[in-house]
């Protein structure tokens, strides 16, 4: 019965921490956005990738760094524990792995087009204006603001139930949560975010 009752508690405690935003803190939260993503040029971070399978206890979690440019240039260098790097530049992914070279034409494959899109978005915060593809609704804990969206496109309401993002009082995304119908999850914590600073273009050298 106490324990019934402390998880009560922790539950009641955790709603009044995530407060619903107002239609007109919503208003305002996305002109605010919409202000930073037009003049966001460029972003830097360290990330720590967290991945959590239903059916497997543990976490696997991966280490590296993003690169963003505008408008839809994005480069994640993972470092540990394994090295390889995902670039997405001129409507293709090209993939690096232990020194073997691939590319892909995103225009060619709609869900990787789709899922481009949506991981550039989450990063520059423009899937937040994407109101064809997701449901969006906001929230405020400890200062900050979660974005949950929910997906409305059919192929990614296959893949993923939900997305979170969560932004700092800087208005920049600090965490992305990707929640799979599967159950699992992947997290990924932005850490030293840089924006707007130089980052030499051959970062971006396929």
């Amino acid at each position: 019965m106490r324990i019934l009752s402390l998880l009560l508690l922790l539950l009641s405690l955790n709603l009044i921490a995530q407060d619903r935003l107002s239609k007109s803190q919503v208003a305002e939260f996305q002109k605010e956005i919409t202000t930073k993503t037009n003049d966001l040029q460029s972003l830097e971070a360290n990330f720590i990738q967290t991945k959590r399978i239903k059916m497997i206890t543990g976490e696997n979690i991966s280490k590296g760094k993003l690169y963003y440019k505008a408008p839809k240039t994005l480069k994640w260098e993972y470092a540990e524990p394994k090295v390889y790097e995902l670039l997405f530049i001129d409507g293709e992914l090209h993939l690096k792995d232990v020194g073997e070279k691939s590319r892909r034409n995103l225009g060619s494959n709609k869900l990787f087009d789709k899922m481009a899109k949506l991981i550039t978005g989450s990063v520059n915060g423009k899937l937040l204006q994407d109101n064809e593809s997701f449901e969006v609704s906001y929230s405020r804990c400890e200062g900050k603001v979660q974005a949950l969206i929910i997906p409305k496109d059919a192929q990614l309401q296959e893949m993923f139930s939900e997305i979170h993002l969560l932004f700092n009082t800087k208005k920049v995304v600090e965490k992305v949560s990707l929640m799979e119908q599967s159950g699992d999850a992947t997290i990924i914590d932005f850490k030293d975010i840089k924006v707007n600073q130089p980052i030499p273009d051959s970062i971006f050298n396929p």
